[in-house]
C-alpha cells in the first residue's frame, strides 16, 4: 500500500461509529464488514456490558492513559478475529482506547501486507504526533490479568527505558535476551503482535517499507517485519511477558504441505504452527531467561572486540 493511498474511516457495525459513541454503549445498526475497497479505521466494537466502555464508570478502572496510540491490526475478511480480540480488549479496559486498522489482504503474499499494516499503523502515529503506540494483530491474548498496578508498573518501565528504545515487547519470542532490571529485558525476538514503539521505530518503518534494499534480518526467523525488529538496536521486553497469541489460524503463511528440511520449519511448516506458538511461548520465554547471563556474556565479548576494531 502507498502512503498517499486512500484510507475509509469506518466502524465495525457501521460507517459512522465514533470513538464517543462506542464509549457510550451506542452500537450502529449497519453490518460488521462493510463492502468497501481499501483499507479501513474504526473504534472497537461496543459491548453493553463493558464496564470500561459502557459509560458506567465515568473514570477508567484500567488506565491506559500513558499510552498516545493504541492499534489493533485485522484483515477485513477476518471478523471472526476482529470479534475475538475485541473480547480481550473489553477485559483489559483497552475498547476505550483502539483502533482497528482493517486492510484488505495482500493479493500475493502475507507477510508484505503484515508489514505494510504495521507501518501504515506507525505512520498514523507519527502523524498525530505520538510519544508512543501500543500495536496489536489481532490474535493477542493476554496471558497475565491487567491490574491497576500492573499498568503503573508498565507506565514507569515505559518511562525509565534506556534513550535508545525502539521497541518495549509486552508478548514475544525471545531468541536472546538478558535482564537490565528485574522487569526488563534486553532482547532479540521473534513475533509482533503486541508491542510499544518509540518514534525512532515509527519513522524506520516509515522509511522501510516491504522490500526497502540493505534491510538485515535473523535468518531462524525468516523474512517477515518480527526478523527485521530482531536486528535493531533499542529492542526491550517486559518481563514477565503479559500476551501471547491465540491459536486462531493466521493468514500470513501458505498452509499447503511443504518439505521439512529444517528444524525451525516443524514449528513454521506445521499445521499445528499456531497451536505451537501459542502453548511454547510461555516456556521459550523462561528457557532464554535462564541462559541470560551467557547471553549477557556474549553481548560483552562482542563489544569488547568491536572496541578493538575486530
Amino acid at each position: 500500500m502507498s502512503d498517499n493511498e486512500p484510507i475509509i474511516e469506518a466502524g465495525l457495525t457501521g460507517p459512522t461509529a465514533s470513538p464517543v459513541a462506542v464509549a457510550s454503549g451506542d452500537a450502529p445498526d449497519v453490518a460488521l464488514n462493510e463492502a468497501t475497497s481499501g483499507p479501513s479505521w474504526h473504534p472497537c466494537p461496543p459491548k453493553a456490558d463493558c464496564p470500561h466502555c459502557n459509560g458506567s464508570h465515568p473514570q477508567p478502572l484500567l488506565d491506559w492513559s500513558f499510552l498516545d496510540a493504541v492499534y489493533c491490526i485485522s484483515l477485513k475478511t477476518r471478523d471472526d478475529r476482529a470479534l475475538r480480540v475485541a473480547e480481550e480488549f473489553h477485559r483489559t479496559g483497552l475498547c476505550r482506547h483502539v483502533r482497528f486498522y482493517r486492510p484488505d489482504k495482500h493479493p500475493k503474499k502475507g507477510i508484505i501486507g503484515s508489514w505494510e499494516s504495521h507501518r501504515q499503523c506507525s505512520i498514523d502515529a507519527l502523524e498525530r504526533g505520538c510519544r508512543n503506540a501500543l500495536v496489536f494483530e489481532d490474535d493477542v491474548m493476554f496471558t497475565r490479568k491487567i491490574t491497576p498496578q500492573r499498568l503503573r508498573e508498565i507506565a514507569l518501565t515505559l518511562d525509565r527505558l534506556p534513550s535508545d528504545w525502539r521497541i518495549l515487547y509486552l508478548g514475544h519470542w525471545p531468541v536472546e535476551a538478558w535482564f537490565l532490571r528485574p522487569n526488563l529485558l534486553k532482547t532479540r525476538s521473534a513475533c509482533a503482535h503486541a508491542y510499544i514503539v518509540s518514534p525512532r521505530l515509527m519513522t524506520w518503518l516509515k522509511d522501510h517499507p516491504y522490500g526497502t534494499p540493505g534491510i538485515q534480518f535473523t535468518k531462524i526467523i525468516g523474512r517477515a517485519l518480527d526478523s527485521a525488529y530482531s536486528r535493531l538496536p533499542g529492542t526491550y521486553a517486559l518481563f514477565p511477558m503479559l500476551a501471547s497469541q491465540s491459536i486462531s489460524k493466521s493468514d500470513n503463511f501458505n498452509y499447503k504441505p511443504k518439505p521439512k528440511s529444517k528444524l525451525k520449519h516443524w514449528v513454521t511448516r506445521s499445521r499445528y504452527r499456531e497451536a505451537l506458538l501459542s502453548h511454547l511461548m510461555r516456556p521459550a520465554e523462561l528457557i532464554v531467561v535462564g541462559l541470560s547471563p551467557y547471553y549477557w556474556m556474549r553481548h560483552q565479548w562482542r563489544l569488547w572486540r568491536q572496541a578493538r576494531g575486530h
